[in-house]
């Protein structure tokens, strides 16, 4: 029996050699490989938010702000504050994006996402657009701004712009307090 331990204690020190080791240990990530994954995970996530957006636009002509939280495992998922569909006559904008935003930041405080998307649209002097602010995980934090114009055939939608912004969701040192 004790041959059979120490036979067993040696073939299990010969799994891994050291030089092995060296070779599994992990590689370093480059500030491009970084930018890279941000850059894909925004852009998927976008994707996905304006689709949506879209979507909502051509069932019903208008839509509520609503957010996307992307999951480690790529899955996009929703939240809602006003569902699709339900009246927005009279809805509080200010009031359902801080809730959005609020449900995010949990999400994203408990680590559940790696990316998230706040979509509302934004009417002011010129074209109306739907805005999608994006953020990572990583402190990342840009808008893309679509705008849009309705016509005869229907909704017609121009090419995206991007901006910089301050996080909201992604926030380092958030604690409790009611940010």
């Amino acid at each position: 029996m004790k041959k059979l331990i120490a036979a067993m204690a040696l073939s299990l020190t010969q799994l891994v050699t050291p030089a092995q080791a060296e070779e599994q240990a992990p590689k370093t990530v480059t500030t491009e490989q970084v930018a890279r994954e941000i850059r894909t995970n925004t852009q998927y996530l976008s994707r996905h938010a304006l689709r949506k957006a879209k979507a909502l636009m051509e069932a019903y002509g208008d839509f509520a702000p609503f957010g996307a939280g992307l999951l480690p495992n790529g899955d996009v998922k929703y939240v809602w504050a006003v569902k699709p569909g339900e009246g927005i006559e009279n809805i509080n904008a200010p009031l359902v994006l801080d809730a959005i935003r609020r449900a995010l930041a949990t999400q994203a405080d408990s680590g559940r996402i790696l990316g998230s998307a706040v979509i509302y649209q934004y009417k002011g002097d010129e074209q109306p657009q739907i805005n999608i602010e994006l953020e990572y995980l990583t402190g990342f934090a840009q808008i893309l701004a679509t705008r849009y114009r309705e016509s005869d055939a229907g909704i017609e939608y121009g090419e995206g712009v991007m901006g910089t912004f301050d996080a909201m969701i992604f926030v380092e040192n958030r604690g409790n307090s009611a940010n």
